[in-house]
């Protein structure tokens, strides 16, 4: 069958398979109908697998070459054909479904006065941003929105009230134009327009019982063009000037929280009356505001933030300066204390002054509030007492004039705390006064039992003619003076729980056998053990002084 030399024609063989193959591929491409087959091209793989197959059997050139020729004289013709036919019109694609063009929507043309209506809006917001940092931003953004809602609506006047959380009100921010008080007028206030104006200019109303508190309450936007039918609403009396009209209230919220923090008051005079399209107006005109209302409240409220932070912390800087640091020998006792403060508090202050072989005096004290405020009216009692104690003045008598002077001279409200114990080592004699919430309590050596001393008054700074009154008794060697700052008994720990005051004084019953200081650091490792990881919110302060 081969020659010695048929192993060169092997590559007739492969070249045989291969067409075999492609054949086959060919064929199912066809039966699937996947892409056009001519049957031509079978043909021409016919002869050239045959031609391949004959010629190893039948070796020689020219029988190979002859079938070849004619496998390609069979194809040629088709190929010719695709090359030069008239190109076949492409079938249009069937649009993907995100191709799809949409039917055009057709918007019609925004109304002047609802372009009107953003745009005023858009200032709104503009002048928030604008007002960051500014004394009178928000006064000056009160205002404008006042002015652009009576021009909006053609109201007469208008008014802007916001509310006030603390004190359970609704106050007058910003009044413009001829407003007739919808409300009671105080009885001692004549019936003149302007007195009448300027009383509502800066009046606070109750958020009941009022036409202002009652709109704030409900959060329900009125127009109301019959007000002597509304029993919420008061006509004041016959004056032209006081007779009503029209009215529209409008709540307005802070948004996200639905929290009503303002209200948009509107007013025509009598004979004429708001339109339901004015009253939509302003409801749509009232969402700007409160979008742009809450931009600058929520800056404010940062700003504030901040700059208590700043103020506490220079504050606390400053009342580290005025504790002692250190003491000298005090004559007859031991001295322990024990102070621990809050950040951004600054209340608590206490000092020890051997004023005199026959007195040495301590005082502690607990000013409310935070801040700057709070430190200067510490200060102000601390060298007040400082220079007092050197007088032989007795303890009630020194707070008494401190009080004084606190009422008449600071114009902010804040109250002290204080406790002023005066003690003679001569005589083993003690002689104080306390004011508001720091009490006095005594250990009795002998008895070994607690006794507080101190009685109830009213703290430094609320009364101008308040009298504190001095309390004197005996001690002995080993009795102890205890006072300290409510922030110490009101501490709470980790499950919610006050230290107490019977915690504190069973620490003192326990140890007393201990020095005034010991006295103190154990009242501080044990306050420590109980509050653990527990945020303080208040300054602790706590004198102990054992008698020798």
């Amino acid at each position: 069958m081969f020659r010695s030399d048929a192993i060169a024609y092997l590559p007739l063989l492969g070249t045989a398979i291969l067409a075999t193959v492609l054949f086959v591929f060919l064929a199912v491409i066809k039966g699937r109908k996947t892409a056009k087959v001519s049957y031509l091209t079978f043909l021409a793989l016919v002869i050239l697998i045959s031609d391949c197959v004959y010629t190893v059997y039948n070796p020689g050139i020219t029988n190979f070459v002859l079938l070849l020729l004619l496998a390609a004289a069979v194809l040629l013709p088709y190929l010719v054909m695709l090359a030069f036919a008239k190109p076949k019109a492409e079938e249009p694609k069937a649009p993907l479904a995100e191709e799809i063009k949409k039917p055009e929507i057709v918007v019609e043309d925004l109304k002047p006065e609802e372009v009107n209506l953003i745009e005023k809006g858009r200032s709104f917001v503009a002048m928030a941003s604008d007002s960051f940092g500014k004394k009178d931003g928000m006064q000056n953004l009160l205002d404008e929105i006042n002015k652009t809602f009576v021009e909006l609506t053609g109201a007469d006047g208008g008014a802007v009230l916001m509310v006030d959380d603390f004190e359970d009100s609704i106050n007058v921010k910003s009044f413009t134009g001829v407003f007739p008080p919808p409300y009671r007028l105080p009885e001692d206030l004549p019936h003149k327009e302007l007195r009448v104006s300027t009383s509502f200019k800066f009046a606070n109303f109750a958020l009941r019982d009022n036409i202002f508190g009652e709109i704030a309450s409900s959060g329900k936007a009125e127009i109301i063009n019959s007000p002597k039918n509304d029993p919420r609403i008061i006509e004041n009396g016959p004056e032209d000037f006081l007779k009503l009209g029209s009215f529209i209230f409008i709540p307005v919220r802070l948004p996200g929280r639905d929290v009503v923090i303002g209200l948009i008051a509107l007013s025509k005079n009598p004979g004429r009356e708001f339109t339901q399209e004015e009253f939509d107006w302003a409801l749509t005109l009232t969402g700007f505001v409160e979008s742009a209302l809450k931009t600058t409240i929520n800056f404010q409220v940062y700003s504030e933030k901040n700059e208590i932070s700043k103020e506490s912390k220079i504050a606390e800087n400053l009342q580290n300066i005025l504790l002692p640091k250190k003491l000298p020998p005090l004559p007859g006792i031991s001295f322990g204390s024990y102070a621990v403060h809050t950040e951004g508090v600054c209340s608590d202050s206490f000092d020890v002054l051997p004023v005199r072989p026959d007195r040495t005096s301590l005082f502690l004290m607990d000013v409310a509030g935070k801040g700057t405020n709070s430190f200067l009216v510490m200060s102000m009692i601390r060298s007040m007492i400082r220079l007092l104690v050197n007088t032989p003045q007795p303890a009630g008598t020194i707070l008494s004039l401190a009080n004084r002077e606190i009422c008449g001279e600071v114009n902010f409200e804040h109250f002290a705390s204080v406790a002023l114990i005066n003690y003679n080592a001569q005589k083993k004699t003690v002689q104080f006064s306390s004011a508001g919430t720091t009490p006095v309590f005594l250990y009795s050596a002998q008895k070994q039992t607690i006794e507080r001393k101190s009685l109830a008054s009213e703290p430094l700074g609320v009364e101008k003619t308040t009298s504190y009154k001095d309390i004197q008794f005996t001690v002995s060697e080993g009795d102890i003076i205890i006072t300290y700052t409510d922030g110490l008994v009101e501490a709470l720990d980790s499950a919610g729980k006050q230290y107490s005051l019977n915690r504190l004084l069973s620490i003192v019953k326990t140890n007393s056998k201990s020095s005034g200081k010991q006295i103190a650091d154990l009242v501080k490792a044990d306050m420590k053990q109980f509050v653990a990881s527990e945020v303080l919110h208040d300054d602790q302060t706590l004198l102990a002084v054992k008698i020798q």
